[in-house]
């Protein structure tokens, strides 16, 4: 045991040396956390230390499940302020959607253990479908609380202050024209990076195409608010007007840098919810530099991390496909066992 966290542990220092955006940071992280926390539980065990080793396995086995459940409440909670103060949509109703499924988890798990539904176990099917829940459970709630915490991680990482160009990514605007308060953070983040920059030379890319219910493009309503609102010169903001998915905000932006600068350095700015997927995707096309995020109103935080993740796992599906490939096979065997 000691040997494989120790394996984990390196493995994930190894990975964030040599690109702290991978995909695989996240996993590496949370399993190096996990095992760590099982080789400490063990340690304990070996040394005798009973007290300690007892409230390490209290934790893991009450402390955690309450937080989990306590934590399910407060997205319901949040998702009815969501809904309240953004209206419906359905990226509103996510943090309201995972909190329930997650109390219905706990409902599901409380009815197994307590045996109060015996077809759970006398019913083959119906104990197929426990063991798919439950392994769903664990392995995208694992992986989320990964997200999660490497995101913190990522977000907390001492950026460079000499980058070639800051690239300011679009979101919706305000009447078709204008920028919205979530843009407008992003601006000024972006503005405030570029004061500070140690390169003369560097250059502002408001990247945002024209979406079918806009008058301009965003990229067009970020200078246009660069131009009014701050004493940036002109000549250092070039449009990008032609995005409209993060991945082509940074496809695009490359594709202008690249003509002005060999090897550019960028500094993308974003929301901080949205820093560590869009450095994810720079790393994909080859994209040199870091994020830097900006704040959130707190209350859509919580959807905002959980539309993140979302949008991580249909980037790299094949890898839960193959999760669940191992699953079923393991299940199959495991069947085919009891019937020999």
């Amino acid at each position: 045991m000691y040997i494989i966290t120790l394996f984990s542990i390196i493995a994930f220092i190894c990975s964030f040396l040599r690109d702290r955006r991978s995909f695989l940071n996240p996993a590496l992280l949370i399993s190096s956390l996990i095992l760590g926390y099982i080789s400490i539980v063990k340690l304990f065990y070996d040394l005798r230390l009973v007290a300690a080793h007892n409230l390490l396995l209290f934790m893991m086995l009450f402390a955690l499940p309450l937080v989990i459940f306590i934590s399910a409440v407060f997205l319901i909670y949040n998702g009815c302020i969501l809904l309240k103060r953004e209206g419906m949509s359905k990226t509103n109703l996510l943090s309201l959607s995972l909190g329930v499924l997650i109390l219905l988890f706990f409902a599901l798990m409380f009815i197994y253990v307590t045996g109060a539904g015996s077809a759970f176990i006398t019913n083959p099917p119906i104990s197929i479908m426990v063991a798919i829940v439950i392994f769903s459970y664990m392995l995208f709630g694992t992986a989320f609380a990964g997200f999660i915490l490497y995101s913190i991680l990522y977000l907390a990482i001492p950026k460079n202050k000499h980058y070639d160009f800051i690239i300011i990514h679009g979101a919706g605007l305000k009447n078709g024209e204008s920028v919205t308060p979530l843009l407008k953070k992003r601006i000024d983040k972006a503005i405030e990076a570029f004061r500070q920059s140690s390169n003369p030379g560097i250059k502002i890319i408001a990247s945002g195409g024209r979406g079918s219910d806009e008058k301009i493009s965003e990229a067009q309503a970020i200078a246009n608010y660069i131009a009014e609102e701050t004493d940036v010169p002109m000549d250092k903001v070039i449009l990008e007007d032609k995005s409209t998915t993060t991945y082509e905000n940074l496809l695009f932006s490359k594709k202008l840098g690249e003509a002005l600068v060999d090897s550019p350095m960028f500094l993308f700015v974003t929301n901080n919810y949205h820093v560590y997927r869009t450095g994810a995707y720079a790393k994909t096309i080859g994209m040199l530099g870091d994020g830097l995020g900006c704040n959130t109103a707190s209350y859509y935080i919580p959807s905002a991390f959980i539309r993140e993740f979302i949008a991580i796992c249909v980037k790299i599906k094949w890898v839960f496909i193959a999760f669940y490939a191992l699953f079923f096979l393991m299940l199959a065997v495991s069947y085919l066992g009891r019937n020999l």
